[in-house]
């Protein structure tokens, strides 16, 4: 075999290799879900909840070298102390409405009401009878206490649409989700506005702090199925 022809060999496979290369590369990035492969009328669907760790809550001081001025300086540093205790008070006060709301139960109804809504499945509570399981994890959630004008309930959680029998993963979305607390409120005095926050989180009660997971719970579900409603428009619009 001539030099030339060895040339052009090695050249032709170094092509081969880069676009064998490019192919894995784009059917690997090509990801996303399986919805359209899947009939879900007339099937059955049951929602699996994982429990989170506790209710977070989080607060943090500010950062007093910031100030010039020493009367702000000790308005604010009292302001963090108030807002610390009171923190800790309406820790113990969501750990009570925590206890007292079965979270797994509520968050899998919801989410199992408006999933099989928009699939056309029937919902069932037994988890061996469904056709499809959508597993929600709480991956963290509480109370954001950091803002000056505010706080807010928070959820991170994934939901994961699974074929029972082969377990294989249909579809699956990561959401986030925010909710206000405590009023919004704006001011342009140098008082910090975690006086407000304080006061404002000293003032709700277990009861309070029930309606705000409850709340909470309806916004993370609504997240969730939204999510789940775009991806299936675009494949029923194909």
């Amino acid at each position: 075999m001539s030099t030339f022809s060895l040339r052009r060999n090695r050249t032709s496979a170094r092509a081969l290799a880069g676009a064998c290369s490019l192919v894995a590369a784009l059917a690997a990035c090509g990801g996303g879900h399986h919805l359209a492969e899947y009939p879900f009328s007339s099937r059955t669907l049951a929602v699996v909840y994982l429990a989170p760790p506790s209710p977070e809550l989080l607060t943090s001081y500010y950062d007093l070298r910031n100030s010039q001025n020493p009367v702000e300086t000790v308005i604010r540093a009292g302001a963090d102390v108030a807002r610390e205790r009171e923190g800790r008070r309406a820790s113990a006060r969501l750990d009570s409405a925590t206890a007292r709301i079965d979270i797994p139960a509520v968050l899998a109804q919801r989410t199992l009401q408006r999933a099989s809504r928009y699939l056309g499945t029937r919902p069932v509570a037994d988890e061996n009878q469904a056709d499809y399981l959508m597993e929600v994890r709480m991956e963290r959630f509480g109370i954001n206490a950091k803002a000056d004008e505010a706080a807010y309930l928070f959820t991170y959680a994934e939901a994961v649409l699974l074929d029972r029998r082969t377990g294989r993963e249909i579809w699956n979305v990561n959401v986030h989700g925010r909710d206000r607390l405590t009023p919004y409120v704006e001011s342009s005095s140098p008082i910090p506005g975690s006086v407000i926050t304080a006061s404002t989180l000293g003032s709700v009660s277990v009861a309070d702090f029930q309606g705000a997971l409850n709340q909470l719970m309806d916004y993370s579900s609504t997240l969730i199925t939204n999510e789940l409603r775009a991806a299936l428009r675009d494949v029923r619009d194909k």
